[in-house]
This record gives C-alpha cells, sequence and structure tokens, in this order.
C-alpha cells in the first residue's frame, strides 16, 4: 500500500504556506474550511475546486492548466449525536466520480486515495491529507481541513474585508404573507448565501451573474430586508442586520431548486439519528458547496 503518498495525519505545524481556500459557515454554528498549502509558496498552475456530491460529501479535486484532473478525493462530514464532534472522512473517488465528470482525465482514471481514511475531530481541530504532485515540481501539497462550532454561527471569512458580501442574521422567511421559517438565531455571511426551507426546497444568492444554473436579477435588497417572487409568490425576508455589507439597496440574483435537500446531519442543530429537516441559512464564498 503507498501509504507514503496518501499518509492522513493530524495537523500540528506551520511551515507550509497557505495558498487557496474553501469555506462555509451554517447558521447552526458549524464551519468547515479546506485551506490548501504548499512547501513553494504557490502551487505551480494547480487549481483546487469544490463540487458536491452526496448530501453530506464534496468532491476536492486537483486540475492542471489545461483543466485536467490530476488529483481528486471524496471528503464526508458527519456530526455527532450530541453535537460536539465530527467524523471526518476522505474517502477514494470511485464508480460516481468517473460517471459525474467522465472526461476529467483526459478518459483516464483519476488519481486518487487508496482507501477510507478518517478522523473524529472536536471543534476547532483539523488534519492534513498529503497530495501527490508531480516529483518534478519538487514540492509537498497538503489539504488542511478545520471544522469549528460557534454558538451564534458566527461566520468565517470568506474573502478580502473590501468584498461585498451578502449577510443574514437571524433570517425570517415569509411566503405569501405566511411565516415559512426561524429565525434561526445565527449569522452567515459571504460572498454566496443560500437558505433552505424543508418541503420548498433551497434559494440561492449572488451578488453577480452566474454563468450555470438559471439566476434571476430578480431579488431586491432593502437594507435589512429581501423581496423577491418565484412562482408567482412573493416572498419577504427579514434579517437583524443590514444584508448587504456595503450597499443598502440593491439587486441581486437567485436560483430556486425546489429538488434540493441536504443530506447528513451537519446542516441541523439537533444532530439525533431521526430528527425532522430544518430551515438552515448558509454562506461561502463558493457556490461549488451546493450546486454543481
Amino acid at each position: 500500500m503507498r501509504s507514503a503518498l496518501y499518509a492522513l495525519w493530524i495537523f500540528a505545524g506551520t511551515a507550509a504556506c497557505a495558498q487557496e481556500s474553501a469555506a462555509v459557515s451554517l447558521s447552526n454554528g458549524v464551519q468547515l474550511r479546506i485551506t490548501t498549502q504548499s512547501s513553494k509558496g504557490n502551487l505551480d498552475g494547480l487549481k483546487t475546486e469544490i463540487q458536491p456530491a452526496s448530501g453530506n460529501s464534496f468532491y476536492r479535486i486537483y486540475r492542471d492548466e489545461n483543466g485536467l484532473a490530476v488529483f481528486a478525493y471524496e471528503l464526508a462530514v458527519e456530526r455527532s449525536a450530541d453535537g460536539t464532534q465530527f467524523r471526518v472522512a476522505a474517502l477514494p473517488c470511485e464508480d460516481a466520480f468517473a460517471a459525474r465528470f467522465p472526461d476529467a482525465t483526459g478518459g483516464k482514471p483519476t488519481p486518487t486515495i487508496m482507501q477510507k481514511i478518517e478522523s473524529v475531530l472536536a471543534s476547532g481541530a483539523s488534519f492534513s491529507i498529503e497530495i501527490p504532485a508531480n516529483p518534478g515540481l519538487q514540492m509537498t501539497v497538503t489539504d488542511v481541513v478545520q471544522v469549528q462550532i460557534n454558538q451564534r454561527g458566527v461566520p468565517v471569512d470568506a474573502g478580502p474585508e473590501s468584498s461585498p458580501q451578502i449577510r443574514f442574521v437571524s433570517l425570517r422567511v415569509r411566503a405569501g404573507g405566511s411565516l415559512v421559517s426561524g429565525p434561526t438565531g445565527g449569522i452567515v455571511s459571504g460572498r454566496y448565501a443560500m437558505f433552505y426551507v424543508p418541503g420548498r426546497g433551497g434559494y440561492f444568492f449572488s451578488l453577480e451573474p452566474v454563468d450555470r444554473r438559471e439566476f434571476l436579477h430578480a431579488g431586491v435588497v432593502d437594507r435589512a430586508k429581501l423581496n423577491f417572487t418565484v412562482d408567482n409568490e412573493n416572498y419577504e425576508c427579514e434579517s437583524d442586520l443590514p444584508i448587504l455589507t456595503k450597499s443598502e439597496r440593491e439587486q441581486i440574483w437567485l436560483f430556486h431548486d425546489p429538488n434540493y435537500k441536504p443530506g447528513g446531519n451537519w446542516t441541523k442543530s439537533d444532530t439525533r439519528e431521526g430528527s425532522h429537516d430544518e430551515f438552515f441559512t448558509a454562506a461561502s464564498d463558493s457556490l461549488n458547496w451546493w450546486l454543481p
């Protein structure tokens, strides 16, 4: 077993320089961040991306300058029944990945880890995954995965302070005049934001045009209120703080997926087995956490 190439260990040093990160924060307080580090201080043309796999897992993909996948693995996150710990597993990319991305490696199998490796992490803990790179690059590339729980969902830093962000604070959502959600009591902010309503699906928001999916330039934010119409039904959303961090009033882009439903239990406040679906809000630096 070529375990030397695929070692997973508790992260205990800062020798490598952080290069890229992907972060998501949820209104139940859960924050997940994946940071790519390189011993050279750059990735020499490699690019990283996140793509949804199952409800509680994501594909982490490394691509070269031609867009071909040079390495990929699946990352699954499950929260413990008492809500205080996380079981995080790195999984090989197998048939499901190949079917989803048939041309990822130009028709060849995409390199991946050899076997499932997992760890149970307390809030604030992290572990690292060594990413095999071309030996000619003479560098070590590592993914550092960190999970954290903040009681009121204090958001992760999803980008530069100067970047405009969408912010939901104890969001309340009414559809056709009837309350269909929260408040959650949580705070999320990021380049992209979303909320999930059981039985109605996911609602995704952006401050800029989105190439994929049918995002509509139809939502209007006025300080702490967001109004939009989907399927001839009017939605009124209200936050405890202004929704936009860099302006008071603006149109935003939105997409509604009525079939969206989160899997696993890491999005829930009640993590016990059999607990009911619940409304939540989330924000991130990438729509790829939710939409392929």
